[in-house]
């Protein structure tokens, strides 16, 4: 509030997100070893040396993106991914990239994705096929609520 000719006025505040940037490279985690392969790149578990807290980083090689012509693509992933929060999806913490790579540090999950998971079992049973289809439909219901996603 402030006086003005012996009146209160209020005066309308703007709220502002405080943004942080905070410098993340490499030299940052400590590469544990490959969890997975992609067409770009790999997948590692790191550990994040000042908190110790373990990570999913995925690694993309800049010339086979593209090469590929999937900038956009990567683009998109890592915009979306910087706005999701969510328990029960893969959220990301960090994006940074050097020159050969880029990079996107993400939960750690050690159950492996569906696929492994089905050439581990060749077959699912109709509870767990029910259960997948649950997951993967209460997913795709969040994402295409919140954002303009794409089938």
């Amino acid at each position: 509030l402030s006086v003005s000719t012996g009146l209160l006025k209020e005066k309308k505040v703007k709220k502002q997100l405080l943004t942080i940037f905070i410098i993340v490279s490499r030299s940052q985690f400590e590469f544990q070893y490959v969890i997975g392969k992609g067409g770009f790149g790999k997948f590692w578990k790191v550990i994040d040396k000042k908190t110790k807290t373990a990570y999913a980083l995925k690694e993309m090689q800049k010339v086979k993106v593209i090469d590929k012509k999937s900038e956009n693509s990567i683009k998109y992933e890592r915009e979306l991914l910087s706005r999701l929060k969510h328990p029960f999806i893969v959220n990301m913490y960090y994006s940074f990239q050097d020159f050969e790579n880029l990079y996107l540090v993400m939960d750690l999950l050690t159950g492996g994705d569906l696929r492994y998971q089905l050439s581990r079992t060749r077959r699912f049973s109709e509870e767990q096929t029910s259960m997948f289809h649950y997951v993967i439909f209460y997913h795709y219901r969040i994402l295409h609520c919140l954002y303009d996603i794409r089938t």
